[in-house]
């Protein structure tokens, strides 16, 4: 072997070794980057400013005689919303929670638009001996079915029929 050919070889590579360094370096400095994103970033549902008082603001604060939002849970990709419902007469209470509920759902996906899945527990008034409000149902509504479902037709009788997960308290 000729010295200048071992030379050229250690040249070659140390120059790999120089690119092979380089690469890792850069690639090490980018996952770091991408590390840090979310912690910065906001995604999701926290992106958009929902608390009890801004989707109140949309269902209602529930009254002495009046329908409303008891209480907000979220997680990183579902709203559960405890909703309780006033009604004096609960012979059509299905009916009447559609035509109360409908317009205010229809209205809170307009105005959040990261919102996709919302968890709903119904609570309706009960008098007796004492004033208290009962579970009547669960129900889950999705971007999706706003997005696919003819609103102004399903306000009251047709409700039920469109919502996931429906489920009656016992």
């Amino acid at each position: 072997m000729h010295p200048f050919e071992s030379r050229n070889n250690l040249r070659i590579l140390g120059f790999l070794a120089l690119i092979i360094w380089a690469t890792f370096f850069m690639s090490a400095c980018k996952g770091k980057e991408k590390a840090e994103a979310p912690a910065t970033e906001k995604t999701g549902l926290q992106a958009e400013d929902i608390s009890l008082d801004t989707i109140s603001a949309v269902l209602g604060k529930p009254e002495a005689e009046k329908s409303g939002i008891f209480d907000l849970g979220k997680s990183e990709n579902e709203l559960q919303i405890v909703y309780h419902f006033y009604t004096p007469e609960p012979k059509d209470i299905d009916d009447d929670i559609g035509a109360d509920l409908a317009p205010k759902i229809q209205e809170l996906y307009k105005k959040f638009k990261t919102i996709d899945r919302v968890a709903f527990a119904i609570h309706v008034f009960h008098a007796g001996l004492s004033v208290e409000w009962k579970p009547y149902c669960t129900f889950v509504m999705t971007r999706k079915v706003i997005n696919e479902t003819n609103w102004t037709d399903l306000l009251a009788t047709e409700f039920f029929k469109v919502v996931l997960e429906l489920k009656y308290a016992e």
